[in-house]
């Protein structure tokens, strides 16, 4: 884990790009850090990690400007909150099913992301 002077220069230091490359990066550690403690019936700690990763994914969702970003804030809105949904219900039922459809998901959108960062030189 990064410590956390270093994280706060990260942050401060980071351009918009970068820092949702930071939240889709952290998502994603926070939701195999979830599918680990299901697994192994560590409930407490699953509960913990699922919260933090729909924290960032609400994060994300409200920093959409849907006047500004047209139809691809509404379906990144879409999909964001798809995420949001799957963790939540794998966090109610201590289900693995829904985490993992959230993680496919928000796989596909960090590759996504990958990609803008590449091209506007945030990576």
């Amino acid at each position: 884990m990064v410590s956390d002077l270093y994280l706060r220069q990260m942050v401060e230091t980071a351009t918009p790009v970068q820092l949702i490359g930071l939240l889709f990066r952290r998502g994603a550690e926070l939701m195999a850090e979830a599918e680990e403690a299901l697994t192994n019936k560590d409930l407490e700690r699953a509960h913990e990690a699922l919260t933090k990763a729909q924290r960032i994914v609400a994060e994300l969702i409200s920093s959409l400007d849907t006047e500004k970003g047209g139809e691809l804030a509404v379906l990144l809105h879409r999909l964001y909150t798809f995420v949001w949904e799957r963790l939540l219900h794998a966090n109610l039922r201590k289900a693995l099913e829904p985490l993992q459809e959230a993680k496919t998901v928000w796989s596909e959108l960090q590759a996504i992301w990958q990609q803008v960062e590449a091209t506007e030189g945030g990576a």
